[in-house]
């Protein structure tokens, strides 16, 4: 089953399928791409989807807070 980034989870990354994508060029710190990157081999997953669900995570908790 393909997920597609806006719906993609952590939990996800495991049984997904590979979608499109827009590139997006952003620093940040050492510390957080040490993270993505070591998540990354730890789900065998590759750092963009690992961003991509991180992002999706921290966008519905931000929507959760922002709509009580």
């Amino acid at each position: 089953m393909a997920i597609e980034r806006s719906n993609l989870r952590l939990s996800d990354l495991k049984s997904r399928t590979p979608s499109g994508a827009r590139m997006m060029n952003v620093k940040v710190p050492l510390d957080v791409v040490t993270a993505i990157d070591r998540l990354s081999k730890e789900l065998n997953a590759t750092k963009t989807s690992v961003v991509a669900a991180l992002l999706n995570e921290g966008l519905a908790i931000a929507q959760k807070k922002h709509t009580k």
